[in-house]
């Protein structure tokens, strides 16, 4: 009996922690790349957002998509969690960040 439950928290653990990982895009915004900050943060400036939820500027990472090399100056799309920090410069939880034309 001991055993079974233990084998069973285990999974129960093992499966929560795999969905817990995994985040949904729930806004996006597109900007223009300020400042790097380094190769994976950047400053952006907020061109359009959906609800108006963000304006000015908003740090970013930008290792979400290792395959592209950012520069100032890019166009990008970045999609967040929905979460604004209200700190200076704005902070959100980067899920998807690409190029636009």
């Amino acid at each position: 009996m001991k055993k079974s439950f233990i084998s069973l928290f285990i999974v129960l653990l093992c499966c929560s922690l795999l969905f817990m990982g995994k985040s949904e895009v729930k806004a996006t915004f597109i900007g223009v790349i300020e400042e790097m900050v380094n190769d994976r943060k950047a400053v952006v400036y907020v061109t359009e957002s959906e609800n108006d939820a963000v304006r000015g500027i908003v740090y970013i990472n930008l290792a979400k998509n290792p395959d592209i090399k950012f520069k100032v100056g890019d166009k990008i799309k970045v999609g967040y969690d929905g979460t604004v920090q209200d700190t200076a410069p704005m902070w959100v939880t980067t899920l998807t960040v690409e190029l636009v034309e």
